[in-house]
């Protein structure tokens, strides 16, 4: 199959960008706030700035940000927005940065990617058309589980041996 983009990405850009524009005004209320000033403060700050691992898609098409969820909350949020109708037309994968933070991948173009750095926390919702799967495979290309449309949690162990992934 091959690829083809979803009616309407401005909505969902409209809507992550209402994500990342509550993730900046949070980060910023931590570093801005009198508390930050205090040790525990500034070791939860810090412990956001660099991520253990950096989860990658290749190829990333336009209108597919890797997007980096900073906080917990973050994550959740990026997933509820992916379930909206703004986003119909995208399979949306979280990963873990091995730090507590995690990347965020919204996709809508068909076909095979290469994941680097599947490491842990995974989770996915799939609001593609027409009953169109997100399927996860290994190095050797052989299918490891497919999902269907909804929320779905990726097991560790199938995530660490995900190296292909297959949207529609």
């Amino acid at each position: 199959m091959g690829t083809r983009s979803m009616r309407g990405p401005g909505r969902a850009f409209k809507a992550l960008a209402g994500l990342i524009g509550s993730a900046l005004v949070v980060s910023t209320m931590i570093i801005a706030s009198p508390a930050s000033a205090t040790a525990e403060s500034r070791a939860v700050t810090n412990s956001v700035a660099t991520a253990a691992w950096a989860p990658r898609v290749v190829p990333l098409y336009s209108g597919e940000p890797r997007m980096d969820l900073s906080f917990p909350e973050m994550r959740e949020s990026f997933l509820d927005v992916c379930e909206t109708e703004d986003m119909n037309g995208y399979a949306c994968i979280t990963v873990g940065d091995g730090d507590g933070t995690h990347t965020g991948f919204p996709l809508f173009k068909c076909g095979w990617r290469k994941v680097y750095d599947f490491i842990n926390a995974g989770a996915l919702v799939n609001n593609q058309y027409g009953g169109a799967r997100v399927r996860l495979y290994n190095a050797s290309q052989a299918e490891l589980v497919s999902y269907g449309t909804g929320r779905h949690g990726i097991p560790n162990e199938i995530l660490y041996a995900t190296e292909w992934i297959k949207i529609c």
